[in-house]
């Protein structure tokens, strides 16, 4: 076992080590004088070089700033159930929207002709020319006299069935107005804002007669271009509003559920009801864009 005398690199101080069956290695040794560990290597018993070992620094704890604020989870919870509140709303009301439009749509292609066995609806026509009202009208419904009355203003009260028809009225002196209609399923006196005036467009007809003679066409109601142009479109729409409300629902692209949210306006479903829900959609629709996932989110 030898022994193998050394000088301490820090201090200077000689101090010696002893070999334990090993001749050669790196062998550490605290110096007794500076407490330095010094390293040693060793070759066939002979020391050849001698150093200081450096010390292991532990890394200092980084210190949490006093104000900074802490993460609440339940915080995060909550507004996690706030924005889930808006994305089901939106995503229903873009839904009931197209939903009602493929109803209106559905309806409209399948409509018959009349609805027979529907309750008669009270109708007004409004007859009139430029300067006055005009009391002294003829009716006609699908070309046949149809009981009426006179109220005032130039308002003939009559009842009818749900459905399409061809009305013709016709005064002295003047030209007969042609107006082809279709009455939707409603209530037997709808009215809005007065019950004894109707809703025009839809059990409400105003008939502007002008001098003269022949036959003037007058222009469809509402319904009735819906009826013969659009059930197509509206069925379209409502689907593309069907998939926005999927699209809403499931976070994937803004425009998109923007896209979903218009068109679900545009197909009219119930006539002012779907509408009135799409567009509250879409004014609702910015409360969660920042939450959408897509590429399109912008």
């Amino acid at each position: 076992m030898p022994n193998i005398n050394f000088n301490c690199s820090n201090c200077n101080q000689n101090d010696k080590i002893t070999l334990m069956g090993e001749d050669q290695g790196v062998f550490e040794r605290k110096c007794k004088e500076c407490g330095i560990t010094i390293e040693l290597t060793v070759e066939d018993s002979e020391l050849k070089k001698t150093k200081i070992k450096k010390k292991y620094q532990q890394k200092t704890k980084t210190k949490v700033p006093g104000d900074y604020k802490k993460y609440d989870f339940k915080e995060k919870d909550v507004k996690k159930k706030e924005t889930h509140f808006w994305v089901k709303i939106i995503s229903f009301l873009i839904l009931s929207a197209s939903i009602m439009g493929l109803m209106t749509g559905g309806s409209l292609y399948y409509a018959p002709e009349q609805f027979s066995d529907s309750e008669d609806i009270k109708i007004y026509l409004i007859v009139e020319n430029k300067t006055d009202y005009v009391d002294n009208a003829v009716i006609l419904i699908d070309n046949k006299e149809t009981n009426q009355t006179y109220s005032t203003n130039g308002t003939y009260n009559l009842y009818l069935k749900p459905g399409k028809y061809e009305i013709k009225v016709s005064a002295e002196k003047h030209r007969t107005s042609i107006m082809n209609v279709y009455i939707p399923p409603q209530d037997s006196d709808l009215s809005l804002i007065d019950y004894s005036s109707g809703l025009e467009g839809v059990n409400r007809f105003t008939f502007e007669l002008e001098e003269g003679e022949g036959n003037i066409s007058l222009d469809e109601n509402t319904y009735l271009k819906m009826l013969n142009w659009c059930p197509i479109l509206i069925l379209l729409f409502s689907l593309i509003g069907v998939w926005g409300s999927w699209v809403t629902y499931n976070l994937q692209s803004y425009k998109n559920a923007q896209i979903g949210a218009f068109f679900s306006i545009m197909a009219m479903g119930f006539l002012i009801i779907g509408p009135l829900l799409g567009i509250i959609a879409l004014i609702l629709l910015p409360k969660i864009k920042k939450h959408f996932t897509g590429h399109f989110k912008k």
